[in-house]
């Protein structure tokens, strides 16, 4: 693992060494592929930006959408994932979709329009 970038050094070995929920494949020397059960997150970490991209495949070219972290933010994104009362919801629709973290009370969206995955974990 190169350690160029101490931050991205920072954010892979927590993620190898952190207790998360679900599995976690490390694709490369900056990005890994979070599998939270119905649910995966793809993370390209980058000096100064993260790129999240969630899907309910694991097939990168099959992603509903992806977002932008910033690189020192990531590990706290992580944390609130791997909440034990959290997880996490993507829709998808149209021309796109979103993801949230929310309480696993929460009630699950149903929609003809719009497809609703929960994470299982």
């Amino acid at each position: 693992m190169s350690t160029e970038n101490p931050k991205i050094f920072e954010i892979m070995e927590y993620v190898q060494s952190a207790n998360l929920k679900g599995s976690v494949t490390v694709v490369g020397e900056n990005e890994f592929l979070w599998d939270l059960g119905g649910v995966f997150l793809r993370f390209s970490v980058d000096d100064r930006e993260t790129t999240i991209g969630y899907s309910h495949h694991k097939n990168k070219f099959t992603e509903i959408a992806h977002f932008h972290e910033n690189t020192c933010d990531v590990i706290d994104f992580i944390r609130d994932v791997n909440r034990e009362d959290a997880r996490v919801h993507i829709a998808a629709f149209l021309f796109g979709g979103y993801l949230e973290i929310e309480q696993k009370s929460a009630e699950k969206k149903k929609s003809r329009f719009v497809r609703h995955y929960y994470s299982e974990v």
